[in-house]
Parts: structure tokens; C-alpha cells; sequence
């Protein structure tokens, strides 16, 4: 007797039209009691923005960019999170008072138009990192930015999708 083996392939992450702003919101609720504990005022400002895109992989970077500005406040601060729609992207930015990215812009010019930084991203984490590799599989990128008040901005930039172009490239890890 010969057994039937089929191999299990797990289900992709399909595509569906998510209300970004209250997919983030959720998320957000998951942390206001450790920022209510750490003394961290929250402050949100959300366009309403709707999105054909795979909601767990949504879910992973909001997740990953909310801890990462959590990460350096055990001791109080200012989250921001913004959500801005746009004709050909929308954002989402998760600001936090303390943390800070390195760039290489010259100190003494940093305040002049004659050499504006670039910031190099420095992921913290593994769970940022992955973050980034999500970000990039759906042909999104996050960058960072220090905030001239202080502390560190991560911008996640998603585009819209056009009718003939592919919602997502697709990556294997082995």
C-alpha cells in the first residue's frame, strides 16, 4: 500500500482592499496600556486611506515600526503616527522622541540647502529588518529620519498600483 504524500503549501497573503488607518489603530490599541505605563503620549493623525495590498504584511511593518519607536522610550516621550494619502503613494510615519539614525551629512551643514543628509538606514532589530525586506516585497520601502526636535521618523512609502502592474513581488526564503 502506497501512501498519497502531497506536499502543504501554506496560503500567500492575497491582496484585499484593508482600511490602513484602522488596521493601524488596532495595532496601536494592542500598545496603549505599556505607553499609558511608560508614560508615552500618543498622537495620531489618520487620512482615510483604503489599500488593495496583503493585510498580514501590512500588519508586520506597522507592528515592527510601532515597537521600534517604543523600543528607546522605557522612560516617557511623544509617539506620532501619520497616515497621509496621496495621488501616487500613500505614508505612514511613526515618529518617536528619542531614538535617532545616523547620516552622513557634514554637522556643521546639516541646517544649510547646500548639503541636505542622506540618511543611512540602521535596522535595530531582526523584526525591522524583516520589516524592510516586507516593505520591499511589496514594492514599498521604509526610511528614516532624525527629526529636527529629536528623535528618529520612519516613513513607511507604499504606491498605488496601476491596473496592469503586479500587486506584489513574491520572494522564497530557504
Amino acid at each position: 500500500m502506497q501512501l498519497n504524500r502531497r506536499r502543504v503549501v501554506p496560503e500567500v497573503d492575497q491582496p484585499q482592499l484593508t482600511d490602513i488607518g484602522q488596521l493601524t489603530h488596532d495595532i496601536l490599541d494592542r500598545y496603549r496600556l505599556q505607553m499609558a505605563d511608560q508614560n508615552i503620549l500618543l498622537e495620531t493623525d489618520f487620512d482615510s486611506v483604503e489599500a488593495s495590498i496583503a493585510t498580514s504584511k501590512i500588519q508586520s511593518i506597522v507592528t515592527a515600526l510601532i515597537e521600534n519607536a517604543l523600543e528607546p522610550m522605557s522612560h516617557g516621550g511623544e509617539i506620532s503616527v501619520t497616515l497621509i494619502d496621496g495621488k501616487y503613494q500613500w505614508e505612514l510615519e511613526v515618529a518617536d522622541s528619542f531614538g535617532m539614525a545616523f547620516s552622513n551629512a557634514d554637522p556643521l551643514r546639516r541646517n544649510s540647502d547646500e548639503h541636505l543628509p542622506t540618511i543611512i538606514p540602521f535596522p535595530e532589530s531582526q523584526q525591522l529588518r524583516d520589516a524592510h525586506l516586507t516593505a520591499i516585497s511589496l514594492g514599498a520601502q521604509i526610511e528614516t529620519w532624525n527629526c529636527p526636535q529629536g528623535g528618529t521618523a520612519r516613513v513607511l512609502t507604499v504606491p498605488r498600483q496601476h491596473k496592469n502592474q503586479k500587486p506584489e513581488m513574491q520572494f522564497s526564503t530557504f
